[in-house]
């Protein structure tokens, strides 16, 4: 019976010796397997993190220029409301010109009334 137990070790031990070889290879494979991911992980995580980076510059130019363009809008807003000032002071302006117009149009009418009225009465006169 020793002899069998101790066969029975030698297989034991043969066998462990065996899976732990196995199990040493197999943990090394995927060891391996394990880097190639880590690696892959690592470059796609650069090209994200460098993609991140182009977009957020993109954005902030975006930005940039879209108050670039706000600014502008308000400029533009500010020099209309003067010209809109400015016209409506020109409209006022050209409406006192129409009444002082209209005036000095009835001082003529009065005018060349007297003139008519002061040759009719040279030619009474005169006569």
């Amino acid at each position: 019976m020793v002899d069998a137990q101790q066969i029975a070790e030698k297989v034991r031990d043969l066998l462990l010796g065996e899976l732990r070889d196995e199990f040493k290879e197999f943990k090394a494979e995927v060891r391996g397997q394990l880097e190639g991911f880590r690696l892959a992980i690592e470059t796609m995580n650069r090209r994200l993190d460098s993609l991140e980076m182009n977009i957020n510059k993109r954005i902030d130019s975006v930005e940039r220029r879209l108050a670039n363009i706000e600014n502008e809008v308000r400029s533009l807003r500010g020099e209309m409301s003067a010209l809109n000032r400015r016209v409506d002071d020109l409209v006022k302006e050209l409406s006192e010109v129409k009444v002082e117009l209209k005036e000095l149009k009835a001082r003529d009418e009065i005018i060349q009334d007297l003139v008519r009225r002061i040759s009719k009465l040279e030619e009474k006169i005169m006569v």
